[in-house]
């Protein structure tokens, strides 16, 4: 695991004055390198926007502990220890037990302090406005997209009078000590980061679009998706609805469904992380060399139809039968399981707006059948449209729906704690003690990590675990 010092000094190595006999006045121009002349021209600010990207791997972390601690895994045949105290409900907040779920911490407030030093700079570098301000907006996104990804990790369900949130960071402080924010100051600021790069991004066309970089289409799926999980099911309906009307990144199905998990196509994809050729990720599921670490649970695969064309492109069947992950398998000219993680996708749109049709104060059963049946007639051969009376049962459905569309790609864990559900594993898959995790159990709540409580005393541990 990658080892951070956390909000506070784990950052002061990217400030360094290299030493030297001279007299230090007569060093400042050519032998210090300060956030004073890091940034001095546009290619600067674009350069620092990259290493910003880079650090968003930490949501590869969403995805992992998302896996272990839901239904949609199980460890594998050659599991050797990997992942095993988390998927038995047995992580705590120090990095022994805890690195599993911890890691993110460090990994977003890295990329938020990456993103604030770039942003205090940028005013103060000579260049065109327009590419300041496409930089600049950018950078705004990552910094809400990365405090969602914290607060759905870290805190509880959304509720604006909920005090504990996280830190929502503007300025880099390597010697701060900030305390939590609440949930609704997290909220706010948030949605503004994202409203406001928003509104500093070109317009959008076909020939511009770009699923590796900010722009308005994904910052509207984002926004979608934060709705969805704040409870404003109005605003993630509009969110959803603009950006499948944007026609972009239309659903689609068969074989080009298929060649977006070996990244012969990005149909669908509105934003990913690309990986050049780093493994890494990929090898968590399955190695190189065939080791299976984690693999689809018997209660995902038992879900799939056989006319689904998802169960043959997520899970796949070794020599000896054993299943394994198929969605990042795949090896590529860039190396063995470096294939791109998609962060979030067109039809994830139609089930956001499915579930917020049926969670409308007035549910409107007619529109969310409608978006599933969509996602479903993509998936399976022969389908034919199912009608639906009940909300609950459209709910239902749709919450089954995700799990089978967006399995693996980090959503199923907070899934189930954001509709307060249980998690329940297959007998097959997972032995008594830790076959079930109720719906209030405080597990559903990461710990922060321990050497962040130890750093900064203003920061308060989440409750049922030890600092």
């Amino acid at each position: 695991m990658i080892k951070y010092k956390y909000i506070g000094l784990f950052l002061l190595g990217a400030t360094f004055t290299l030493s030297s006999c001279k007299n230090t006045l007569d060093l400042v121009p050519t032998d210090s390198f300060s956030n004073a002349n890091a940034f001095r021209t546009t290619d600067d600010l674009q350069q620092g926007l990259n290493t910003a990207y880079n650090q968003f791997t930490a949501y590869s972390n969403n995805v992992y502990v998302s896996a272990l601690i839901s239904d949609e895994a199980k460890l594998g045949a050659d599991n050797s220890g990997q992942g095993t105290l988390t998927y038995q409900y047995q992580y705590s907040a120090d990095a022994t037990t805890g690195g599993d779920v911890t890691n993110a911490w460090g990994g977003y407030y890295s990329l938020i302090d990456q993103a604030n030093r770039i942003l205090a700079a940028t005013p103060a570098v000579a260049g065109d406005i327009n590419v300041k301000n496409n930089i600049k907006a950018q950078l705004l996104g990552l910094r809400g997209i990365s405090h969602f990804e914290l607060l759905r990790m870290y805190s509880k369900n959304f509720s604006a009078s909920d005090p504990l949130g996280v830190p929502y960071l503007t300025a880099s402080n390597v010697l701060g000590k900030p305390s939590r924010n609440t949930q609704a100051e997290d909220m706010t600021m948030l949605e503004k980061d994202l409203a406001d790069s928003y509104s500093l991004l070109p317009a959008v066309t076909t020939s511009n679009f770009t699923d590796t970089a900010i722009n308005k289409v994904n910052i509207d799926a984002y926004r979608a998706r934060i709705s969805l999980y704040k409870g404003d099911y109005q605003k993630a309906i509009d969110y959803a609805t603009t950006v499948i009307n944007s026609g972009i990144r239309p659903i689609s199905s068969g074989s080009a469904f298929q060649g977006i998990w070996t990244d012969s196509n990005n149909e669908e994809v509105l934003f990913r992380i690309r990986y050049a050729n780093n493994t890494s990720f990929g090898s968590l599921f399955t190695t190189t060399s065939g080791n299976i670490y984690l693999a689809p649970s018997s209660k995902l695969t038992s879900l799939y139809a056989t006319s689904d064309i998802r169960k043959a492109t997520y899970i796949g069947s070794n020599g000896s039968g054993l299943p394994f992950v198929k969605k990042y398998e795949k090896s590529t000219a860039r190396g063995g399981r470096a294939v791109d993680l998609k962060v979030i996708r067109i039809s994830e749109m139609y089930l956001i707006r499915a579930e917020a049709y049926a969670k409308l104060t007035s549910p409107n059963v007619l529109l969310g059948a409608q978006d599933l049946n969509t996602v479903r007639k993509n998936r399976i051969t022969g389908y034919t449209d199912q009608i639906y009376t009940d909300k609950d049962v459209l709910l239902a459905d749709v919450i089954e729906e995700r799990l089978k569309e967006l399995a693996f790609e980090g959503q199923r864990f907070f899934d189930l704690k954001r509709n307060n559900l249980p998690v329940n594993r297959s007998t097959n898959d997972a032995a008594p003690s830790y076959l079930n995790l109720a719906a209030n159990s405080y597990r559903f709540v990461l710990p922060i990590p321990s050497s962040e409580i130890l750093a900064n005393p203003n920061i308060v541990q989440n409750s049922g675990y030890n600092n």
